[in-house]
């Protein structure tokens, strides 16, 4: 399929925060959260027309600023070239459930995966799993099936409510934020946090909850909006080092 970038030329200030999605993207990739060309983020219009989706058939590591197109809430293009993903209504009925959600992510990173297939309940085991300490991450169990439906799209958003973000069993995950740096770090505390808790379970070793109350105080402590920024910008250097040497785009890491 012939693609022309877009300009996104009705504001400038949605050509920017693009492009900090599609490096949230990248860093996405270097995080363990890349499936070849699978895996997508989303970001609401400003305009209220709908949401900037990824274009499809690229991989999180090759999306740059331009490779978004901007669909309705009923999935109509209206903006940019390039394939929609089929699992479009994921992204949007969770915006349209959540006006609180500014970023939504999709992907299939490794251990988060493997943690949605058992019946583990995630807990606040280090720091990075105490970033869902108040909701918790509910698991999506209606179907291990790809989320292509509006039907599953809205089942999705309800069983999500207010949490960060939700276990898709046996397919992967969904993550939100108010903003592209909280967006992407639930998706890689979760993956951090998964990864810790198999980790610990298949240790032997026996080991506690900690206390739901102490976590959520903890969670506020650890991860006001100044730190979130602070790891941003350090994923953001991490990225750069790495594009620095390899170039935008699949190399090994």
């Amino acid at each position: 399929m012939s693609y022309t970038p877009g300009h996104y030329q009705d504001d400038e200030s949605i050509a920017q925060i693009l492009t900090d999605v599609a490096r949230a993207h990248r860093i996405l990739e270097l995080e363990g959260h890349g499936d070849m060309s699978m895996g997508h983020l989303s970001f609401r219009d400003p305009f209220g027309r709908g949401l900037w989706l990824k274009r499809g058939n690229l991989a999180l590591s090759e999306v740059v600023g331009d490779d978004f197109i901007l669909i309705d809430f009923d999935g109509n293009v209206l903006e940019g070239q390039g394939l929609r993903h089929l699992e479009w209504p994921l992204h949007a009925e969770i915006m349209r459930a959540r006006p609180d959600v500014t970023v939504v992510g999709h992907s299939h990173a490794h251990h988060s995966t493997v943690f949605g297939a058992t019946d583990l309940e995630l807990g606040p085991y280090n720091n990075h799993g105490v970033w869902f300490a108040e909701h918790g991450v509910p698991r999506f169990s209606d179907t291990s099936h790809i989320v292509t439906t509006i039907e599953l799209g809205v089942e999705v958003a309800k069983q999500l409510g207010d949490a960060e973000a939700i276990l898709l069993r046996n397919h992967g995950i969904a993550f939100v934020g108010d903003d592209v740096a909280e967006a992407m770090l639930a998706g890689i505390f979760l993956e951090w946090a998964c990864r810790f808790q198999l980790d610990l379970a298949a240790s032997g070793a026996a080991f506690e909850l900690p206390d739901h109350a102490e976590s959520v105080e903890k969670r506020n402590r650890i991860y006001p909006p100044k730190a979130q920024r602070n790891y941003w910008q350090y994923f953001n250097r991490k990225l750069d080092r790495i594009e620095e040497a390899n170039g935008i785009g699949i190399q090994p890491i």
